[in-house]
């Protein structure tokens, strides 16, 4: 690495690629991230990231400016599809739901346990289940124009340092979307884990099991493994979002949690990139 007048500058694939001296760690990121790659798999990552911040933007303003209508929460479906359909042109990373049928036909008032290994599941569910409700960490809501946004389709905010309040926030707040006859989504371990790592569920997702009364399907991702979690490169292949049958009614709470962290970890192994 290089400094010329203010500018850190590097070679990632002999590509000349210079940033300002105050983000000289995004460009040491990139360039970490970036060895050994081919040259076009960083071209389609940065081309899609700009995609990806453009598309966000104009849909977070959309939203801003029509939050007041009864059908806004639908800007969100249009920008999981707008993504979606960025990472198959841009990245070719196609994209394949199984398991459909594990669904509830008749009614939207259940909760989407799923695996979280990238921020592709962040807009999945958006496009898979009609107008759900995301579970999430309160300073999100922190991001300008993005965090209106998702107080805007009614997501349940929590904050994780709050201990008993935050869980009897999260119950009502669930509740409350349920009733609205909205499907709700959880990630049971809280953050994004690599693909590689044992899934283990947080008692909070029993907690809505308990009280809640309504069913919980486990979800499988393979996602991780082409998007990591803040990762640049972004790899092609194809992302496969795999619904459960159902979690048995009535199990106790220690026998739910590992139950369901064993569902989520088998169809991880399933969808398994060969």
């Amino acid at each position: 690495m290089a400094r010329f007048d203010g500018f850190d500058c590097f070679r990632i694939h002999k590509i000349p690629v210079c940033f300002p001296a105050p983000f000289a760690g995004v460009g040491q990121y990139c360039f970490q991230s970036c060895g050994g790659l081919p040259k076009m798999t960083f071209i389609r990552s940065l081309i899609f990231d700009v995609y990806y911040i453009l598309v966000t933007v104009l849909i977070c303003l959309l939203g801003c400016c029509i939050f007041f209508l009864p059908q806004c929460p639908v800007i969100a479906r249009w920008w999981g599809q707008l993504i979606i359909w960025g990472m198959r042109v841009i990245v070719g990373l196609d994209f394949e739901v199984q398991g459909l049928e594990n669904l509830p036909q008749d009614s939207h008032r259940y909760i989407v346990a799923s695996k979280h290994q990238s921020a592709m599941e962040t807009m999945a569910y958006h496009v898979l289940l009609p107008r759900p409700v995301y579970i999430l960490k309160k300073e999100l809501l922190y991001i300008p124009l993005f965090g209106w946004n998702l107080l805007i389709m009614g997501s349940i905010p929590i904050d994780r340092s709050s201990g008993a309040k935050a869980m009897r926030s999260m119950l009502d707040g669930a509740q409350k979307r349920l009733s609205q006859n909205r499907p709700v989504v959880i990630f049971p371990e809280g953050t994004r884990t690599p693909p590689n790592q044992p899934t283990k569920c947080n008692p909070g997702v029993a907690l809505l099991y308990e009280k809640c009364d309504v069913p919980v399907i486990p979800a499988a991702v393979n996602t991780g493994y082409f998007w990591g979690k803040k990762a640049f490169i972004k790899k092609p292949g194809k992302v496969i979002v795999k619904f459960l049958p159902a979690m048995p009614q009535d199990l106790p709470k220690r026998e739910f949690l590992n139950e369901l962290a064993n569902r989520i970890e088998q169809g991880c192994q399933e969808i398994k990139p060969e």
